[in-house]
């Protein structure tokens, strides 16, 4: 159990990721280029100051456009999660408020060298429903399913689970195939 509240803790928003990229791509450099004009003993120009103060002036704006637009991407896609999350039930369900589904697992919201990021895992779970809801206007139909990174699957909608599709080929084999992979749902004509 401590494991899980220690994941949860070093999860992060997209704001916060952003942070960190900003630091690692606009500080760094001017830090250096900040350092090079010292050790060249240029700093003491006025040019060299001028020269410094406007790239800092402009890194700052940039990244204050920067995490302004990421405000605004963080919360559109809370909202599209939460109205997609209400749309996608099965009919019956009842609608509760506002309630978000559970987050995917921390794996799929990890970010080489920055860890779990929220919205990444909302919107792969966006898709998903997308794709779930998708898939069920086509059951006990005859679909081709465009599979990435895999040949195209063809045959009969059995299932559309909660976790994937289940397709009942012409030769009785049946294959699933998670929402993550799908790229495309085609309905055939009857064989």
């Amino acid at each position: 159990m401590a494991s899980g509240g220690s994941a949860s803790q070093r999860q992060q928003g997209l704001q916060q990721a952003a942070s960190v990229l900003f630091a690692l791509m606009g500080i760094v450099p001017l830090l250096v280029f900040a350092f090079t004009l010292w050790h060249l003993r240029a700093i003491q120009y006025t040019f060299a100051q001028v020269s410094l103060a406007l790239t800092l002036a402009l890194m700052l704006l940039g990244y204050w456009l920067f995490r302004s637009m990421l405000a605004q991407m963080s919360e559109l896609m809370m909202s599209m999660s939460r109205a997609l999350n209400a749309v996608a039930r099965p009919p019956g369900t009842p609608v509760a408020g506002t309630a978000v589904a559970a987050p995917p697992p921390a794996a799929a919201r990890e970010v080489a060298g920055l860890g779990s990021i929220w919205e990444l895992g909302e919107m792969t779970r966006t898709m998903d429903l997308l794709w779930q809801r998708e898939a069920r206007a086509h059951v006990g139909r005859h679909v081709q399913i465009t599979v990435a990174n895999s040949q195209d699957v063809a045959g009969k909608l059995v299932e559309a689970t909660e976790d994937g599709l289940l397709i009942e080929q012409t030769g009785g084999a049946t294959v699933a195939i998670t929402y993550r992979r799908v790229q495309g749902i085609e309905p055939l004509a009857s064989v």
